[in-house]
C-alpha cells in the first residue's frame, strides 16, 4: 500500500513543499512491533495533564481553518510537558533545528507515534528540543513525555494541535470520542443567516421582509463556547431544514480521505459545509411569500440549541 499520499495530506491540508521524509515514516509503520496490536485494547488518555481542560479547548475537530478542516483539537499551552496518549513507537520526528529540507511544514516541530493496528497519533507546534534520547528510544509508553508544547510552525499562538488517526492515516477521528469526557454545559450558539451577494451581505432575521431576485448563498454564524465564555469552537452536528424540509445534515466524528478530499462522516466535504468563515447552507432560491429555516446544532457533550426563523420574501425581476 502506498501512504505517502495519505502523509502528505494529514501533514497539512494546505501546506505542499517536500515529503521525502514520509518515506522513512512509511518504512517504521511497517516495521513496527506494535503494528498488529488489537486496537480496541489501547486505552488511550489526554496528552496534557491539567484541571482545566475546559477552559484550553481552544478549537476543536471539523473547524473550518478558511480552505480545509482543523484535523485535530487545540490545547492552549505554553511549555509544559507533552504525554504520549497510549504506548506505541515513534515513527517520525521533525524539528526546525535538523533543517533536513529549506522549507518549514505547517506542522512546526511535530511528533508522530504508532498504537498499532494502524492507530496513529500526532503532536504539533512544539517546542524546539528533543528530549534527552528521544530517537533511541523504540518504545514509547503511555504517559512518557515527548516533547514541550510551543508555538512553531503555522501557530498564531503557544499552543498543541493532537491528531488521533485509524487506518494508518486514511481516517482522522474526533479525540472527544475516546477520550475522558470534557466538562461542556452550554448549548452551541446561533446567529443571524447570512445572505451574501459578492463581498455584500445582508443579516435576515425571524419575522424579516427581504427582497431578492435570484438564488444566493445562505449562511450561519454558530459557535460553541464551552465552560469558558468568549470561545469561538466549532460544533458536533448541524442540522438545516428549508420549508420544512432537511437539505443538509455535518457530523464530525471522523474525516475520511476519499480520492482528493476529506469527507466528514455524512459526506460533506469542506466547501459542502463552509462558506466565508461560515456554516453553509446552500445557495438558496427562496419562494415567493413566506419562507421558513430551522437550524439544529449541538455540541460534542450533546448539548442542543434549535433556532427558527420566518421570513417573508418579495420576489423581484
Amino acid at each position: 500500500m502506498n501512504l505517502n499520499p495519505i502523509f502528505r495530506k494529514l501533514q497539512s491540508f494546505k501546506h505542499k513543499k517536500n515529503y521525502l521524509v514520509y518515506n522513512f515514516l512509511i518504512i517504521f509503520l511497517f516495521i513496527s512491533p506494535l503494528y498488529y496490536l488489537n486496537s480496541e485494547t489501547l486505552d488511550f488518555s489526554w496528552p496534557i495533564l491539567t484541571d482545566s481542560l475546559s477552559n484550553r479547548l481552544t478549537s476543536l475537530f471539523g473547524e473550518s481553518r478558511g480552505d480545509h478542516f482543523h484535523n485535530g483539537v487545540d490545547i492552549s499551552s505554553d511549555n509544559e510537558n507533552i504525554l504520549s496518549i497510549g504506548s506505541g513507537t515513534i515513527v517520525y520526528s521533525r524539528y526546525m533545528s535538523d533543517n533536513p529540507f529549506s522549507g518549514e511544514f505547517g506542522s512546526g516541530n511535530c511528533i508522530w507515534i504508532n498504537h498499532g493496528n494502524g492507530m496513529l497519533s500526532a503532536y504539533y507546534h512544539l517546542k524546539e528540543g528533543r528530549e534527552e534520547d528521544f530517537l533511541n528510544r523504540r518504545i514509547i509508553k503511555k504517559g512518557d513525555v515527548i516533547g514541550k508544547t510551543g508555538n512553531t510552525g503555522h501557530s498564531s499562538g503557544s499552543h498543541l494541535h493532537f491528531i488521533i488517526a485509524k487506518e494508518n492515516g486514511r481516517r482522522i477521528i474526533n479525540p472527544l470520542t475516546i477520550l475522558s469526557k470534557v466538562d461542556d454545559s452550554k448549548p452551541p450558539f446561533i446567529g443571524s443567516l447570512i445572505l451574501t451577494n459578492g463581498e455584500n451581505y445582508t443579516y435576515i432575521n425571524d419575522g424579516e421582509n427581504i427582497n431578492i431576485s435570484r438564488e444566493f448563498p445562505i449562511t450561519i454564524n454558530i459557535h460553541d463556547t464551552g465552560e469558558k465564555s468568549g470561545q469561538n469552537r466549532g460544533v458536533h452536528i448541524v442540522e438545516f431544514f428549508v420549508n420544512n424540509k432537511i437539505i443538509k445534515k455535518s457530523k464530525f466524528d471522523s474525516i475520511s480521505l476519499e480520492g482528493q478530499y476529506w469527507t466528514n462522516e455524512t459526506g460533506l466535504r469542506f466547501d459542502d459545509l463552509y462558506y466565508k468563515g461560515n456554516y453553509y447552507i446552500g445557495d438558496l432560491n427562496f419562494r415567493a411569500g413566506q419562507n421558513n429555516i430551522e437550524v439544529r446544532a449541538k455540541d460534542f457533550n450533546g448539548n442542543q440549541t434549535t433556532k427558527y426563523f420566518t421570513f417573508n420574501v418579495n420576489r423581484i425581476k
